[in-house]
């Protein structure tokens, strides 16, 4: 009954009565809080279509013996026949009178029955055998309350953690979002103030700057809407064969603006096999790590980007020279909403750029980890399946 697997532990003891009592067959219910029915059975078919009580037809049920005391020491249940109140009850259904039922109480309210069935020959139990039973309906009682109360606590968890990450959702929303809208708003309001002679230039600052913040808006709203996809089982990938090099260049010319002030090393061998993978989603991922890695270190180091086949794997590494990553939070790197302290000030952000790599990546049946690096700075790694195909050499796309 302590077993993790709680139908396996049910149909394990179903067995073991049969076993040991010598029984035509041994069915165990058990219904939880909700209604639903958990049931067990062995024995022979025959014998097993009995273990099913019937309205109108006498049955023997074992009623609880008195609990033990410090004075005296507890004694087995006893059988009492129980005749329904009716005169039309069913007392014609063969083999019934073989068939005796144990219930399983906790804290006075019915969670389960034994119910077994006797060879058509067998004697009845002895008190061995009644003290036997009623100690199996009492541990079965206690292993139902032990599989209520870890669901309430799984739930509690569910519960716990679901209101952490709306707490973490609306800080996101109240700062993350409000503040590139704040922007927008003031740079708007200034372009339509008319009694101000604003320069051809400053007007160019102002549009500028709201393009910028409506991008990093765009930007957080879908890294929001990927987290959600993600969550809800939807997240289903569009592969196709591409060129891992010419993807890498790809999105390094889209974040020129951004890495402009870092040296840039891409290191992707030309021999590298074309790679099945979606390219929005990889896209995303690489641009997600390497804005990471522009976000914590300082201008004028170096970020490098790395690929190489591994064990039939494509190995993807995003290195930079930066303050690297604390012991504390390389467990937590990846959660949603989470963004590591450490000294100076924080970079602008949700905390949700890695956790949605993640998610891509595995969505890909690929894994991403983080590490710090021997001479400093940080690393971050994602490997892809590579798959064997006759078409994939001869017509990759990218």
């Amino acid at each position: 009954m302590s077993e993790p697997d709680f139908d396996h532990a049910l149909r394990a003891v179903a067995q073991r009565l049969h076993d040991e009592l010598c029984l035509a067959a041994v069915s165990i219910k058990v219904t939880d809080n909700s209604g639903n029915t958990t049931q067990a059975s062995f024995g022979e078919d025959d014998a097993l279509q009995l273990a099913c009580p019937r309205v109108g037809v006498p049955l023997q049920v074992m009623r609880r013996g008195p609990a033990p005391t410090e004075q005296k020491r507890g004694a087995p249940g006893r059988w009492v026949r129980i005749v329904p109140p009716y005169s039309q009850a069913d007392r014609g259904t063969p083999g019934m009178e073989r068939l005796q039922v144990v219930p399983a109480v906790v804290s006075e309210k019915r969670v389960g029955d034994l119910l077994l069935v006797r060879g058509a020959e067998a004697p009845r139990f002895t008190m061995a055998d009644d003290r036997l039973l009623s100690a199996v309906a009492t541990q079965l009682g206690i292993a139902v309350e032990r599989v209520w109360l870890q669901r309430e606590a799984t739930e509690a968890e569910i519960l716990r953690r679901t209101d952490e990450l709306k707490t973490a959702l609306l800080n996101a929303v109240s700062h993350d979002l409000r503040t590139p809208l704040a922007s927008i708003i003031a740079s708007a309001g200034s372009l339509r103030q008319h009694d101000v002679a604003w320069s051809e230039e400053e007007r160019q600052e102002f549009a500028e700057a709201i393009e910028e913040e409506a991008l990093r808006l765009n930007q957080i709203v879908g890294n929001l809407l990927d987290l959600s996809r993600m969550e809800g089982g939807t997240l289903k990938p569009e592969k196709g064969w591409y060129d891992l090099g010419a993807l890498v260049d790809n999105v390094l010319g889209r974040l020129k603006a951004l890495t402009s002030r870092h040296r840039i090393v891409a290191n992707i061998p030309e021999d590298l096999p074309p790679v099945l993978l979606d390219y929005v989603e990889i896209d995303q991922v690489l641009s997600n790590l390497i804005e990471n890695a522009i976000k914590y270190t300082a201008p004028g180091t170096e970020i490098q980007i790395s690929a190489r086949r591994d064990a039939g794997e494509v190995r993807v590494e995003v290195e930079d020279r930066g303050p690297g990553i604390p012991a504390s939070a390389l467990a937590h790197i990846f959660e949603p909403f989470y963004r590591a302290s450490g000294q100076g000030p924080r970079p602008r952000g949700t905390g949700l750029g890695l956790a949605v790599a993640k998610g891509l990546v595995e969505a890909h049946g690929g894994r991403i980890w983080a590490d710090n690096c021997p001479k400093g700075g940080s690393r971050f790694i994602f490997t892809l399946p590579l798959a064997e195909s006759a078409d994939a050499s001869s017509s990759p796309r990218g």
